[in-house]
C-alpha cells in the first residue's frame, strides 16, 4: 500500500505539467473553438397604476436599508414568479418554439438541451437562461434572456414581456370586474326595491281612487272641526233662548232641529274617518285606515329612495376606486438586440478552471502524503 502511494505521488510529481496544463488547454480549446456563443437581451419593466402612480414608493428607499427585500411590491413579485413559472415555459414553447431552439445545431454538445431530456430538465434549462430580478428600492423588474443567436434572445425577451403584461392586466381586470359586478348587483337589488315601492304607491292610489289620503283626511278633519264649532255656537244660542222662551217655541224647536242635524253630520264624518262599514267592499276603507296604509307606503318609499341614493354613491365610488387600482406593466427599456455574445466568458472561466485544477492537485497531494504517513 505504501509503495503504491509513493509511486502514485512520484507519478504526479513527474507529470505535474501534464496533469495541470492538458485539462486546461482542452477546456480552453472548448471555450475558444467549440463552445457555442450565447447572446443576452435585456429589458426593464415596472408595474404602474391607472391613476399615474406606480409600485415605486419613495419611503422604501429608507425602509430598504433596514428591511432588505421587504420593500418589494407584491405586483412585481407576481410578475417575477409568473416569468419563472411552467405556464410561461409552455407559452414560449408553443409560440416561439423555445425547446427547438435550445436543441438546435447552434448549440454545442455541452451547452445545448439534450434530445433525450425530461420536462424537468427543460424547465431547469430555461431557468438557467432567463434571469429576473426586482430592485428593492424602485420595484423595477430587470429581465435578461439568453439564446444561441442575438435575434432569438430578443424574441424570447419580447415574448415574455408581452405575456407578463397580459398576465398582470388579466389579474387586475378580473378583480375589477368582480368588484364592479358585486356593486352593480347590490345596486340593482336596491333599484328593484325602489321601483316596487313606487308601484305599490301607484297601485294604492289606483285601487282606492285617492291621490293623497293624508290631504283628504286633513280636509275631513277640517270639516268636522267646522261642524263642531257650528254645533257649539248653536248650543250656546239654545241655552240663551231657553232662558227666555219655552221649549214649545218655534225658535227653540228650530235650533234643536239644527243641533240634531249638526250632531248627526259630525258623527257621520267621524265614522268616515275612523270606522269602516262592515258591509262595504275591501276598497271602501275609512279615511284613517287609508291614511295609515298610505303613510306606511310613503315611509317605505322614502327608505327605498335613501337606499338607492347611498347605493348609487357606493357604485360610483367603486368605479373610481377600481379604475385607480387598475395596474398594467410598463416597459421602461424595450428588449435589446445584442451585438456581441456575453457567454461563454473565456478569460473568467479559464482563470477559474486553472485555480480549481491547482486546488485539486494540491488537495490530492496532501491526501496522499497524509495516508502515506499513517
Amino acid at each position: 500500500m505504501e509503495k503504491t502511494l509513493t509511486k502514485l505521488n512520484e507519478l504526479m510529481k513527474q507529470h505535474k505539467t501534464l496533469l495541470l496544463v492538458l485539462p486546461w488547454f482542452l477546456y480552453a480549446f472548448y471555450l475558444i473553438v467549440w463552445a457555442a456563443p450565447q447572446y443576452e437581451s435585456q429589458s426593464q419593466l415596472i408595474v404602474k397604476s391607472s391613476d399615474g402612480g406606480s409600485s415605486f414608493d419613495p419611503s422604501s428607499l429608507l425602509m430598504s436599508a433596514g428591511m432588505g427585500s421587504s420593500g418589494f411590491s407584491n405586483e412585481s413579485q407576481l410578475v417575477e414568479a409568473y416569468i419563472k413559472s411552467a405556464d410561461m415555459i409552455k407559452y414560449l414553447d408553443e409560440t416561439i418554439n423555445l425547446r427547438e431552439h435550445y436543441m438546435s445545431d447552434e448549440a454545442d454538445f455541452f451547452s445545448g438541451l439534450s434530445s433525450s431530456h425530461k420536462q424537468e430538465s427543460f424547465y431547469q434549462f430555461y431557468l438557467d437562461h432567463v434571469e429576473v430580478s426586482v430592485d428593492s428600492a424602485s420595484s423595477v423588474i430587470s429581465l435578461r434572456t439568453r439564446a444561441f443567436n442575438p435575434e432569438f434572445a430578443q424574441v424570447i425577451n419580447q415574448a415574455i414581456v408581452v405575456k407578463a403584461e397580459e398576465f398582470i392586466n388579466n389579474i387586475n381586470n378580473n378583480l375589477a370586474k368582480s368588484k364592479l359586478t358585486f356593486a352593480k348587483g347590490e345596486h340593482e337589488i336596491v333599484e328593484q326595491k325602489l321601483q316596487q315601492a313606487k308601484t305599490e304607491i301607484l297601485g294604492f292610489q289606483s285601487k282606492y281612487n285617492v291621490l293623497d289620503p293624508t290631504a283628504e283626511g286633513a280636509a275631513f278633519q277640517q270639516i268636522a272641526f267646522s261642524l263642531e264649532a257650528t254645533l257649539a255656537q248653536k248650543k250656546a244660542e239654545l241655552s240663551t233662548i231657553s232662558t227666555m222662551m219655552s221649549d214649545a217655541a218655534p225658535e227653540v224647536i228650530n235650533i234643536k232641529r239644527e243641533i240634531g242635524a249638526l250632531q248627526s253630520e259630525i258623527n257621520k264624518r267621524k265614522e268616515q274617518i275612523s270606522t269602516t262599514d262592515p258591509d262595504s267592499s275591501d276598497t271602501d276603507l275609512s279615511v284613517g285606515e287609508l291614511m295609515a296604509q298610505y303613510s306606511n307606503l310613503q315611509v317605505q318609499l322614502q327608505l327605498a329612495i335613501q337606499a338607492f341614493s347611498s347605493s348609487l354613491i357606493t357604485l360610483e365610488n367603486a368605479r373610481v376606486e377600481t379604475y385607480q387600482k387598475l395596474q398594467h406593466l410598463v416597459t421602461i427599456e424595450t428588449p435589446t438586440l445584442p451585438d456581441d455574445n456575453k457567454y461563454p466568458t473565456v478569460v473568467y472561466n479559464l482563470v477559474l478552471f486553472g485555480v480549481i485544477l491547482l486546488l485539486l492537485y494540491g488537495i490530492i497531494r496532501i491526501v496522499l502524503a497524509t495516508i502515506r504517513e499513517l
